[in-house]
């Protein structure tokens, strides 16, 4: 194991806050990713469907995923401590 991985998993195992924050971060991470899929999938049927009314719908849909995806970026900036 390289010493990097090996500092953050002493420190994990002396900080439960530590521990607990990178937890958050991770389970973060795994939530954006999956979002970010979402947004793909909706942009694609977006392209493909041509009834005003699901299409109506669809953009909802994903302008509400878009702000989703934007906030949970923040907040993962927030809690890694970047700017």
């Amino acid at each position: 194991m390289k010493f990097g991985k090996l500092t953050n998993r002493l420190g994990d195992l002396l900080s439960a806050d530590r521990r607990h924050q990178r937890e958050k971060r991770d389970k973060l991470k795994e939530l954006l990713k999956l979002m970010k899929k979402q947004q793909k999938e909706l942009e694609h049927d977006l392209k493909h469907n041509h009834d005003a009314a699901k299409r109506a719908g669809l953009e909802l849909k994903l302008q509400i995923l878009i702000e989703q995806r934007k906030k949970g970026v923040r907040l993962l900036r927030e809690l890694s401590g970047k700017s």
